[in-house]
């Protein structure tokens, strides 16, 4: 795969199936990394999940250190998608 992906190609990329290594460090004891395939919609898709954690993190720290009242930060901020559902859902009941 080209390793620089223009701003005119990134679309086609994203949305095709086409597999790249994404290298994995699982242990910092020997250093040895891990080669998994996966696609680049796949990752980008994961960084933004994973965002998620870090702004729930964020909430934490917001709340509890800063003071901040919970009606200050946006609804439902560092709430994963499925979260929101389920409590939606289980409101409806």
């Amino acid at each position: 795969m080209d390793q620089n992906i223009t701003e005119e190609t990134a679309q086609e990329h994203l949305v095709t199936s086409e597999m790249i290594n994404a290298s994995f460090m699982l242990s910092s004891d020997n250093g040895e990394e891990f080669n998994l395939q996966s696609s680049i919609g796949r990752e980008l898709g994961f960084v933004a999940h994973h965002a998620i954690h870090h702004l729930a993190m964020v909430r934490i720290i917001a709340i509890n250190t800063l003071g901040l009242d919970e009606n200050e930060l946006p609804p439902n901020f560092g709430k994963a998608p499925s979260t929101v559902n389920f409590e939606i859902e289980k409101e409806v009941q």
